[in-house]
């Protein structure tokens, strides 16, 4: 762990890899760099180069510092890797509005590296949030004056979804849109979108972006939303994830919802070939032995053609370097065993 006052001040000297990736960083924005690479999370896919230009990252950060009214001297906290859009927002962010910095190796608890801390701002993907919450941490002696807690790079289980007494956000976003465009509280269906940004669908029903942070082009996303009324969305889920089981076209995520709630450990719903359905519904879970949950409420919730036909459980799913679920690379190693 390392604590900096600035950013803006003489970097000390990198005491690992991690630091050194945090300072490098750091280096190229105070350098004037006007361009900066980043990858897709290849959760979906593989990963993607993006280019993103300094205008892009500071309208983000400004944006953000507006919403959550960042001060000078407020406390953010990384423990994200910044090769990745959302651990390099928090620099620029922090670069941006001279925040103080918290360096933790990425981990899933970085708090048992901290000292009790007023953190103002943090970042986390759900699964370090999750861990944070199973541990014996009071998170009131880190974050009562928080300004805002990000959850964001995956979906947040409804179990993660509480008044904590502190802001917490699930934010919405993506590389292409510079990290979170949107967000909602723990009592919020729907995502609301920031001031500035502007939203849409295409015939898909696919989410249609244009911001600051695009250069004030529309970007397609490939996220089926259902927009409520102007600047609000409920998402839906993947376009690409559809399962299309005995020509009747699944949206994994809607089963995926139902699980979280009965089920405590990290879990996906995936279509895998088969020759009576064409594809069937599978949900994987990550456990050494099939958790107790109640069938009962499955069937209530669910349609019949949504129930699992099949329940896998691995002992680990496989992760993408930004810790998301790799879902096509577990999938394609379950096939592979059997």
């Amino acid at each position: 762990m390392r604590i900096l006052s600035s950013l803006l001040s003489e970097l000390p000297p990198a005491e690992s890899e991690f630091e050194q990736l945090v300072f490098d960083f750091c280096q190229l924005w105070r350098s004037g760099t006007k361009s900066f690479l980043f990858h897709s999370s290849g959760s979906t896919g593989d990963p993607k180069p993006i280019h993103l230009s300094r205008v892009q990252l500071y309208s983000s950060a400004i944006m953000t510092g507006e919403w959550l009214h960042l001060e000078k001297g407020d406390v953010a906290l990384l423990s994200l890797s910044p090769s990745y859009i959302a651990g390099a927002m928090v620099l620029v962010r922090a670069l941006v509005h001279d925040l103080s910095l918290i360096l933790v190796e990425p981990c899933q608890n970085p708090l048992l590296q901290i000292p009790p801390t007023p953190i103002h701002l943090a970042s986390f993907v759900p699964t370090q949030w999750s861990t944070i919450l199973d541990s014996d941490v009071d998170l009131n002696l880190y974050f009562m004056e928080a300004k805002g807690i990000l959850l964001g790079g995956a979906s947040v289980p409804d179990s993660l979804r509480r008044d904590f007494g502190f802001p917490v956000y699930e934010t919405y976003g993506m590389t292409e849109t510079v990290s979170h465009i949107a967000y909602r509280t723990w009592n919020q269906p729907e995502f609301k979108i920031l001031p500035g940004v502007q939203i849409a669908q295409n015939e898909e029903n696919c989410l249609l972006i244009c911001a600051p942070m695009t250069e004030n082009r529309w970007i397609e996303t490939r996220d089926v939303v259902e927009i409520i009324e102007p600047g609000r969305f409920k998402l839906r889920g993947r376009l690409d994830l559809i399962i299309n089981s005995g020509g009747v076209k699944i949206q994994p995520e809607r089963i995926e919802e139902v699980y979280r709630s009965i089920i405590n450990a990290p879990l996906f719903v995936a279509g895998i070939p088969d020759e009576f359905w064409g594809q069937k519904v599978v949900l994987f879970i990550e456990a050494s032995q099939m958790p107790l949950y109640n069938e009962e409420t499955v069937q209530e919730l669910l349609n019949s053609y949504e129930v699992p036909k099949q329940v896998v459980c691995l002992p680990s799913f496989i992760k993408t370097p930004s810790a998301k679920i790799d879902t096509l690379k577990t999938v394609a190693l379950y096939l592979n065993s059997i």
